[in-house]
Order: structure tokens, then C-alpha cells, then sequence
């Protein structure tokens, strides 16, 4: 079974992902894995190669440790990437459910799930793939990376 894994380059996580998946898996890349697939050229590239490559299942992945979650909870780096502007803005817009956490490693799995709702919101949203996802022709996944466990939780991305 073809996999596409959405994932952050900064997090190193494509071999780990390939020993738990197996090796039909593939990959696309964006920092704080933050994608914007509302550029039609780019959704109909992606369409494309999930159509040529029997890609039957997405993964939106998101390391609770990565660099990109971290700077946006501490507000200290900040380069103005697109990934940085839009992770501000999934805080800003959550402010209250991130505030009531006690612990940054907590505020860090609560803001990595926001990304993946985020994303697959997009997805569904998305030119050719929205409608390969609401008609079950592409499965739609979440994917929490631990990197201090070293292990991976599926979760439902079903709104």
C-alpha cells in the first residue's frame, strides 16, 4: 500500500517513517509542515503524482519537537517563513485552549494536532484532492511524532 507522508524537512523523520510504513513510502516537504495547497498548479502536480503512483493514503505529520512548533510556543525566533507566519496565526486563533495547558510539551502536542486539523481542512479544501478525500478514494491521516518516545500516533482527522 502507497503512502505520502506530509512532513518537515527539519525533522529528519523519513527513515523512521519508512522502518514503521515500509518502503512504498513517499514524501512531501514543507517547513513546520506547513503546506499551501491552494495554488492550483501546485495541487494538480501533487494530484498528479498521487493518480500515477497509486497513492491511496495521505499522512499529515508533525514532530512535537520540531524547531518550528517550539520557536512559535517560546516567541523568540521568528524569521517570518510562511511556516512561522502561519503557525503564529494557528497560536493566535487557539490562544485560550494553548494558555490553560501547564507544560510546553503539552502546548506543543496541542499546537502540532492544530496543524494537522489545519492541514487536512486545507486538503479537503484543495482542488482535485478534496474530492479524491470526501469520496474515500484517498485516505486522510494524522501523524504525531514523539521524538523523545521514538514513536508515531495516528490520529482521526475527521472534523
Amino acid at each position: 500500500m502507497k503512502r505520502l507522508f506530509l512532513v518537515c524537512p527539519d525533522c529528519y523523520m523519513e527513515q523512521k517513517i519508512r522502518v514503521k510504513y515500509g518502503s512504498d513510502s513517499f514524501f512531501l516537504t514543507a517547513l513546520g509542515s506547513v503546506f499551501h495547497m491552494d495554488n492550483f498548479k501546485y495541487a494538480e502536480e501533487v494530484n498528479s503524482f498521487l493518480s500515477g503512483e497509486d497513492v491511496l493514503h495521505i499522512y499529515i505529520v508533525n514532530d512535537i519537537s520540531c524547531t518550528f512548533i517550539k520557536n512559535t510556543l517560546s516567541s523568540d525566533i521568528n524569521y517570518k517563513t510562511k511556516a512561522e507566519i502561519a503557525l503564529a496565526e494557528l497560536y493566535l486563533n487557539n490562544i485560550d485552549s494553548l494558555e490553560e495547558l501547564n507544560s510546553d510539551d503539552e502546548k506543543a502536542l496541542h499546537l502540532a494536532r492544530l496543524n494537522i486539523y489545519r492541514q487536512a481542512n486545507d486538503l479537503r479544501n484543495t482542488a482535485f484532492l478534496g474530492t479524491k478525500i470526501e469520496s474515500n478514494q484517498i485516505a486522510l491521516k494524522g501523524l504525531l511524532y514523539h521524538r523523545e518516545k521514538k514513536e508515531f500516533t495516528e490520529i482521526e482527522v475527521d472534523l
